[in-house]
């Protein structure tokens, strides 16, 4: 009777361990998941939250049964990349073989050059770019399902879904880094291409506080950018996860803020050793140039190389930045 109540708990353990193996491996099999919150800032990417629009408090709007956010954090995450032509109002997104085209202001999308027709336009809300999470998400072969009751969207990867995983800290032998400030869009364009011609990693400085569209009028001697510039100041920036010591040369993009650095580029500055690096200063601005900005940058980096900066827009093509980084003998 010992041996056979012995054999039946020896069974039952075994099955036991086997059963858990067996849900071990399916929960590896499930793939990518993201959550988001109707009335949350944040999503969660298989159990970890982050922020829906970093360095913002952005969240997710309906507008006629759609939910529109800005994509750009949710399409990295699914191993997709990003890019933005503010003179046309052009979001791109392409992850594996495929390729989004959306339109501010228009219901015709575009998926690997075929026209789509969307429920909802793309629309700028409160200086953000929202977009249809759900055409997106769907057109690179992940699921999207509403939960009414609680308000949730769930996005699951789907068969078909080429998911890379998001790794923004790794050197992949890049010899440079490009580190930028973006407060509308415009610089995140043009560091974008800036990294693809330079081959570079690329990291954004965000405000602990994000700035709003009144802080950034320039009209208004009380405005925060206004206040800042004028005294000196140096706002706070979230923690950069970056090495500097796998890079040789950093390539420092801004917008021109009255002729100047914006005060958390300078905070990242004062904060960062950058000694013996070469800086590469670029810019965005509608008229003014770079020079009267450098002076800062060499007061701030005393330690570092600081070349001559390059001027862009939205428009700016490769072959104007890669002349500019020729000139600097980049690479070399």
């Amino acid at each position: 009777m010992k041996k056979i109540l012995c054999l039946m708990l020896t069974l039952l353990f075994c099955f036991s361990v086997f059963t858990a193996c067996a849900a071990g491996a399916n929960n590896t099999e499930t793939g990518m998941l993201i959550q988001l919150q109707m009335s949350s800032a944040h999503m969660t990417v298989n159990g970890i939250e982050k922020e829906i629009d970093p360095g913002r408090t952005t969240m997710p709007v309906v507008v006629d049964g759609r939910t529109l956010l800005p994509a750009r954090a949710i399409v990295e995450e699914m191993g997709g990349e990003v890019g933005w032509d503010e003179s046309s109002g052009t979001a791109t997104f392409t992850s594996g073989n495929e390729e989004i085209r959306l339109i501010v202001g228009s219901r015709t999308a575009y998926v690997n050059g075929a026209a789509r027709t969307l429920d909802v336009a793309p629309a700028v809300m409160n200086d953000r770019t929202m977009l249809p999470i759900r055409f997106i998400a769907e057109s690179f072969h992940f699921t999207v399902d509403w939960q009414e009751s609680s308000q949730r969207i769930i996005i699951k990867q789907g068969e078909g879904a080429s998911v890379v995983p998001n790794q923004p800290n790794e050197n992949n032998g890049s010899q440079a880094v490009v580190i930028y400030f973006s407060a509308t869009g415009n610089t995140e364009t043009l560091a974008a291409k800036v990294a693809a011609a330079a081959g570079a990693d690329s990291f954004a400085i965000l405000p602990e506080t994000a700035y709003t569209s009144e802080d950034l009028n320039y009209n208004n001697d009380n405005s925060r950018a206004n206040r800042e510039i004028n005294g000196d100041e140096r706002p706070a920036i979230q923690p950069l996860n970056v090495d500097f010591s796998q890079y040789d040369t950093v390539i420092l993009g801004y917008p021109i803020w009255w002729g100047q650095c914006p005060p958390v580029v300078r905070t990242f500055l004062a904060n960062t050793d950058l000694s013996g690096k070469t800086i590469m200063p670029f810019c965005t601005s509608g008229s003014s140039g770079i020079s009267g900005s450098l002076g800062k940058i060499r007061e701030l980096a005393p330690n570092s190389t600081v070349t001559e900066g390059f001027r862009g827009t939205g428009a700016t093509t490769e072959s104007q930045i890669t002349s500019w980084l020729s000139q600097n003998r980049f690479g070399e």
